[in-house]
């Protein structure tokens, strides 16, 4: 019975009702009849969401289960990298290249209304070191103290600051958030930062190792006897439940 003639047939039943019984029984037929349409449709829409979420789950296990095998494969390649990377290494008698990162969980924010800043669970949590933050495979901030516990800042805060390459010549700057961009300061005059150069990360204050991307410069200007560049990160994460974080 579809919903067009199950809700006719009762608007006739409930007519025959009020010709053949006393206003006291059309209330309780009526109220009676109501409430078996209102179950029907608590029912219906209750099977619906039902199995709307079981498809959505199945997608989104799909998606992890592909993100996963695209990770794992980026994690052989880099491990062999690594391999040959640390084997010349040793030939030239120089130490080797060992970076290592954490996966991290995010417990809640810091402070309500700022979505800049959050508690995250860190084992091993060294509380005299600054932590560099991993998106997705790009920057995404840094973590500190703060009450004795790790807090993550991202990016784009003011207060989220670390060292940086431009460009191909690796001009050298420091980055501060700036809201919905990135901000490298306290570049040289006599260095020559172009639109649309890639920034990296540095590794020379010892948070993010080299290479990590950053973002690409959207406009140059000059500020207070250096170059300002300013950048348009490559993601700006929105407290996902997992980072993570350069332990090495």
């Amino acid at each position: 019975m579809n919903r067009t003639f199950k809700r006719i047939f009762i608007f006739i039943l409930l007519i025959a009702i009020s010709f053949a019984f006393s206003d006291s029984a059309r209330k309780v037929v009526v109220g009676f009849s109501t409430s078996v349409v209102k179950f029907y449709d608590d029912k219906k829409n209750g099977i619906y969401d039902f199995f709307k979420e079981h498809f959505n789950q199945r997608d989104e296990i799909r998606f992890l289960r592909e993100e996963n095998k695209r990770l794992t494969e980026i994690s052989y390649a880099s491990v062999g990298f690594s391999e040959k990377l640390n084997s010349f290494l040793k030939e030239a008698n120089v130490r080797a290249y060992e970076p290592q990162t954490k996966l991290v969980r995010v417990l809640s924010y810091s402070n309500l209304g700022d979505y800049n800043k959050f508690w995250i669970d860190f084992d091993d949590f060294n509380a005299n070191k600054v932590y560099g933050l991993l998106y997705q495979g790009y920057s995404a901030g840094i973590v500190v103290e703060n009450l004795g516990r790790p807090q993550a800042i991202l990016q784009n805060d003011a207060k989220s600051t670390f060292s940086v390459y431009i460009g191909e010549s690796k001009i050298r700057g420091i980055t501060f958030g700036a809201k919905d961009h990135i901000e490298v300061k306290y570049i040289p005059l006599w260095t020559k930062p172009q639109i649309d150069e890639e920034v990296v990360t540095s590794g020379l204050d010892e948070i993010f190792f080299e290479g990590i991307k950053v973002g690409k410069v959207v406009e140059v200007v000059e500020d207070e006897g250096f170059f300002t560049a300013v950048v348009k990160p490559y993601i700006v994460p929105q407290i996902p439940g997992f980072f993570h974080v350069i332990i090495k």
